[in-house]
């Protein structure tokens, strides 16, 4: 068949097969492409998350307006990384007053100060003062806050604000909410920060009701165990270490500080 005597709907024919034939060779090339694609490959496409919010919101003039809300593209390895760096500015290293030898580590929960670490950590070292180094790199008085329990794996810290504009305070998860093979991280490490990342291994029982146990271990005091969404949902204590270097000890919020009466007036 000669090209040049094609009429203009043979040639339009023409292009359309050519088209069509080309289409389906790619198609059949990407799929044989991505079934031979390592494990690593898919799994980075299946953790992007995509999801669409309709709401109605009532306008002035009586009518309903529709708001589209869109989220596309949230990958768990870059939310997991805003979550570290976020906790990062809410932890701390406890030393003893002019030293640099970790104690433990700890995690600020609140703009007054209040910080949580390893009990067991602090009665080793055997001293009554102590400093917090922030992560900023200041540091701080510390000091174990009076009246707070001694059976509690966790000591709470009173933190001197210094001439610090103000803490960055953690939020403590609810661990009702948590559940089986949920994701987590391991922020710990004596000198700089290390990390490790697992999942929820075991939930509190009736036997360990104050214990998580999760597939990343920690062998510092004090090193936080988070959900990818940056909520503490552990710390490492000498107590949880009892039961194993995967244990957790569940932090809750202290109670408040004993009000101290003002002695009264000498007649």
């Amino acid at each position: 068949m000669d090209l040049e005597h094609l009429t203009k709907h043979q040639i339009v024919l023409l292009t359309l097969l050519v088209s069509f034939v080309s289409s389906v060779a790619t198609g059949i090339v990407t799929v044989s492409l991505m079934d031979q694609a390592p494990a690593g490959v898919t799994r980075v496409v299946n953790q992007i998350v995509e999801h669409t919010i309709e709401k109605v919101v009532p306008s002035t003039q009586g009518a309903a307006a529709i708001t589209t809300e869109k989220t596309v593209v949230v990958k768990d390895d870059d939310l997991a990384a805003q979550s570290i760096a976020t906790v990062q500015k809410s932890m701390i290293r406890v030393t003893t007053v002019g030293g640099d030898l970790l104690v433990a580590r700890g995690v600020i929960i609140d703009q007054g100060g209040t910080a949580l670490t390893d009990r067991a950590a602090l009665e080793a070292a055997d001293v009554d003062a102590f400093e917090a180094i922030l992560s900023s790199g200041e540091r701080v008085a510390a000091k174990v806050r009076a009246g707070t329990a001694t059976s509690s794996a966790i000591a709470v810290l009173e933190l001197a604000v210094g001439t610090s504009t103000g803490f960055a305070p953690a939020t403590l998860a609810d661990h009702k909410k948590l559940v089986l093979g949920q994701s987590v991280i391991r922020i710990g490490g004596k000198g700089a920060d290390t990390v490790g990342s697992g999942v929820v291994a075991t939930l509190p029982s009736k036997d360990t009701p104050a214990l998580i146990a999760a597939s990343v271990p920690s062998a510092t005091p004090g090193s936080l165990l988070i959900t990818i969404f940056g909520e503490i949902i552990g710390l490492s204590t000498g107590a949880s270490a009892l039961e194993g270097s995967d244990f957790y000890s569940i932090p809750t919020p202290p109670p408040p500080p004993p009000v101290t009466k003002p002695e009264a007036a000498s007649s």
